[in-house]
């Protein structure tokens, strides 16, 4: 049986690291990077925990494909796939379960390295109608986190928008705020990844029209990454008349950027700007200062998801749209006015 150090061997990391990182614990400081190669180096060697030998084996011995929307260079410009991706692998190997990576090939058809079979996938982010039908070449279990594509036919995990920019409008508003911007893509891929109005922005929108406060001049329409916030926020300084007094990010991907635009312009966070987030990652906790911001519990996103999936492996064939609901993680980056 395989032991901590043939996976600290295997990873170049220590056996207390490998140790602390199987086993969740919370208070470790570690990379993303380096957290997902433990993981997947403990199921490539088949290395179970003490939990895991005398646990609940209702999961034991499935194999499921994980898919991703974004490519690596993507998913590095935008963390949160990425993190939704480790944190499932996570769930996964607690519960025995074997994950494969699917990745496209040279025809943008996702593959897997092996001949074995899936008992289904999880597919993290918005698909074509091209490829969800190539998924079900492997299966017909299909379980999507943050995109419902059709809810007659496959289960679905999804973040509460409309209530996430409710929070994050009604702290604004709380704290004196009329004059708030939105920061972030406008349009986005849909649920068919199709583009189509991103739901940050619609709720953004009708929330501040139904309280008279939108102001069109407020949209910094940017992509969610950090160069383009940074571009797209040094360019709002430079042309904008009036500053607004506070902004909606709608990804913390878009965070690390826009500070460094405002920091250039010598615009202090929050005495000067009050800023509210969307994702909680460590982007906004670490940033310089920390942000508050929308946590979307990106863990019972992915317990969500396996539940589906054990649904679907016992029969219920009822399909189901899980609604996530968000927080707001209160870190003083908005002033009282």
């Amino acid at each position: 049986m395989a032991t901590l150090k043939d996976i600290a061997k295997k990873t170049k990391v220590s056996q207390s690291t490998v140790s602390r990182v199987l086993n969740r614990d919370s208070s470790l400081s570690v990379s993303d990077e380096t957290r997902e190669r433990i993981f997947k180096a403990a199921s490539e060697l088949g290395y179970k925990t003490v939990g895991q030998r005398y646990g609940d084996d209702a999961f034991s011995n499935k194999r499921i494909g994980i898919a991703q929307m974004f490519e690596l260079k993507e998913l590095l410009e935008d963390i949160y796939y990425l993190i939704m991706k480790n944190i499932l692998e996570e769930e996964c190997f607690s519960k025995q379960i074997n994950t494969v990576t699917l990745f496209r090939n040279g025809d943008r058809k996702f593959i897997k390295n092996d001949d074995e079979k899936l008992d289904g996938i999880i597919a993290i982010g918005r698909f074509t109608p091209e490829e969800i039908e190539g998924f079900k070449e492997y299966t017909n279990n299909i379980v999507f986190i943050d995109s419902s594509p059709d809810e007659q036919k496959y289960y679905s995990i999804v973040p509460n928008y409309h209530l996430a920019v409710r929070l994050a409008i009604n702290e604004f508003i709380e704290k004196g705020h009329k004059d708030i911007a939105f920061m972030g893509s406008c349009y986005t891929f849909g649920d068919t990844k199709a583009i189509t109005l991103d739901p940050r922005f619609y709720y953004y929108r009708n929330s501040m029209s139904d309280k008279k406060l939108f102001n069109k001049n407020f949209v910094i329409d940017c992509e969610m990454n950090s160069k383009s916030g940074y571009d797209k926020m040094k360019e709002f300084i430079k042309n904008s008349e009036n500053m607004p007094s506070a902004i909606f990010i709608a990804s913390d991907s878009i965070a690390p950027g826009a500070l460094k635009a405002l920091q250039e312009e010598n615009i202090s966070v929050p005495d000067d700007i009050s800023i509210i987030t969307f994702n909680n990652t460590s982007l906004s906790e670490f940033a310089n200062p920390p942000l508050t911001s929308i946590e979307v519990y990106m863990r019972e996103n992915a317990k969500a998801g396996l539940l589906s999936l054990d649904q679907i492996w016992n029969g219920e064939n009822h399909c189901k749209k899980i609604v996530i609901s968000c927080e707001l993680i209160d870190r003083h980056s908005v002033k009282q006015l």
